[in-house]
């Protein structure tokens, strides 16, 4: 089987590299030389369109950072569905709206391609092994044709239901992150402002109801502003990945006529952050705008002190 991998940014990548040493032919593109030349001497060969991947592969999947650039790689001139044939299958990985989904699986089987979408969820530790979470929408029979590729990067590949599920569940995985992250800043802001030591809410948060995966891996960045972040997708993507992936979701709750009080209160905490230029930072990032509100500083070792 002939593996397309289109895009070779963080998540990519190491998807691209799974797929390389589980034996598959693979041909990258990606508009950054940098990654390509990593995939070429691990084996992949190179093209200089998503037309042309799709035109050698049975198999293509993308992983880009905006519904602009999935749409143009999949749909354009010079796109995947431009130089797919009958027959292939299509697989967007990239974290995007299920009406987007079902408008580019309508696409495909116009032109005789399968579509799946395939959003993934990770730490940088589960990139590296191949173990990501694979939530995969559309049809069955496709997932299964496909299941050996999805595996090679993939440690749990759940089928989430037709065209668009995996995108929709996606997006819930990331609204409760993202409303979590929010959540656990203002709950360090709060305890610094009333006197305690971020050490003794770390430690009471996470031996309590209160812990959770991303408190554990926003956390220590707080406390020491460390410009390397820990180990975790989360707490090394930037700020406006969330902006977007929050912003998807309250327009699918709009769509669906579902009230998101939570969820919309995320969104505008995320655009107040992104607003305060901390686009481009670590997800931790947000308390510095929770921090200016309140007029204090969390910070390790010490218990914080009010702004003058």
């Amino acid at each position: 089987m002939k593996v397309g991998c289109i895009g070779l940014g963080g998540m990519g990548k190491p998807i691209a590299s799974r797929i390389v040493e589980a034996g598959f032919e693979v041909t990258v593109r990606d508009v950054r030389q940098a990654p390509v030349n990593d995939l070429l001497r691990l084996g992949a060969t190179s093209a200089g369109s998503a037309r042309e991947v799709a035109a050698v592969s049975d198999v293509v999947l993308s992983s880009l950072s905006s519904l602009p650039a999935s749409r143009e790689v999949a749909l354009g001139e010079d796109g995947v569905l431009a130089g797919a044939t009958p027959g292939d299958v299509y697989i967007e990985t990239s974290t995007v709206g299920p009406g987007f989904i079902r408008d580019l699986a309508a696409a495909g089987e116009a032109r005789g391609v399968a579509v799946l979408d395939a959003p993934v969820s990770g730490g940088i530790a589960q990139r590296e092994q191949g173990t990501l979470t694979v939530m995969v929408g559309g049809e069955a029979s496709t997932l299964e044709r496909v299941r050996p590729v999805l595996e090679a990067f993939g440690g749990r590949v759940i089928h989430a239901g037709p065209s668009g599920s995996g995108a929709t569940v996606k997006l819930l995985n990331n609204l409760t992150a993202a409303s979590n992250i929010v959540a656990a800043m203002e709950a360090l802001v709060l305890g610094v402002k009333a006197g305690l030591r971020v050490e003794v809410i770390r430690e009471v948060i996470s031996s309590s109801s209160g812990a959770s995966r991303v408190f554990e891996a926003m956390v220590d960045n707080v406390m020491t502003r460390d410009p390397v972040p820990p180990e975790g997708q989360l707490a090394r993507q930037g700020l406006h990945t969330l902006v977007k992936d929050v912003t998807l979701a309250c327009e699918l709750a709009r769509e669906v006529s579902v009230p998101l009080l939570l969820g919309s209160a995320t969104a505008q905490t995320y655009l107040a952050a992104e607003a305060a230029g901390l686009g481009d930072q670590e997800n931790w990032a947000l308390i510095k705008v929770l921090e200016e509100l309140a007029g204090v500083s969390v910070r390790g070792d010490a218990s914080g002190s009010d702004r003058a």
